[in-house]
């Protein structure tokens, strides 16, 4: 949820926002978050299910919007539940152009393996105009230990990935910029029911504010779906919307197009 440092102000949303993690509800993607997904979720515009092997995917994909530049990009989720671990694959995907130039590209990976609601392997691969940035973390005793370009970190065995797939981010005191490695200590508020428009209709939601060294705000709908996110920084804030309509199965499902190519 970490996004192009310029332009985008909170350290991690890019790394994606907000989406991150909060003290509400957060750790442990798995079984309730899957098993909604697994049902409910084929009604709803926006979102696809895919097959790998015999175990259906969830895919998400977000639009994300610069307050000044517009649409600049993509951000996927693809969810897998196979009752005895979750994963989650994500791609990030973003350009800008000023005056039909590229003036910041940045195309990033990364995959979260989970058991038992626990955060047990966690990798990233961003090229941010150019430059190659890895970070890579594994659960260790009761830490979670990562490898960052600046050094390794331990972090709590409870720490969530600022990717927020599901409202157990909101559980999370300390969460992982999944671009950077770098450590957040957040909080997150009691939720508001707030009315958010999506697929021509008005959807309620129940909305949560993260804080602390990160700012993010969640939009997550009666069955635990993040349909809307934003990252709060100093140069504006970063909006994430679940797109209405999603890649086909019949196509790749981490392909989301980049604006201006």
């Amino acid at each position: 949820m970490e996004r192009p440092p310029q332009l985008v102000q909170p350290a991690e949303c890019r790394e994606v926002p907000a989406h991150r993690v909060g003290r509400a509800a957060r750790p442990s993607r798995a079984a309730g978050f899957l098993a909604s997904l697994v049902g409910a979720c084929l009604m709803m515009p926006g979102l696809t299910g895919g097959v790998h092997g015999d175990v259906p995917e969830k895919v998400l994909t977000y639009a994300v919007h610069h307050p000044t530049h517009g649409n600049i990009g993509t951000y996927t989720n693809i969810i897998r539940d196979t009752g005895a671990e979750v994963s989650v694959r994500n791609e990030f995907r973003v350009q800008v152009k000023v005056l039909l130039v590229v003036a910041y590209k940045e195309v990033g990976t990364s995959k979260e393996t989970w058991k038992n609601g626990r955060l047990v392997s966690f990798e990233s691969k961003t090229q941010e105009n150019g430059k190659k940035i890895g970070v890579n973390g594994r659960a260790t005793g009761e830490k979670f230990v990562i490898e960052t370009p600046n050094g390794p970190r331990e972090a709590p065995a409870d720490v969530y990935p600022n990717n927020p797939w599901s409202m157990n981010i909101l559980k999370a005191s300390v969460l992982l910029g999944t671009k950077s490695g770098i450590l957040y200590n957040v909080s997150a508020s009691e939720g508001v029911k707030k009315d958010v428009k999506f697929a021509g209709q008005t959807v309620s939601t129940d909305y949560f504010l993260v804080d602390g060294d990160a700012k993010y705000e969640l939009w997550f709908d009666k069955r635990g779906i993040p349909i809307k996110f934003t990252e709060i920084g100093d140069n504006g804030v970063i909006t994430f919307k679940l797109a209405e309509k999603q890649p086909s199965d019949s196509t790749p499902v981490i392909k989301g197009s980049i604006v201006g190519q």
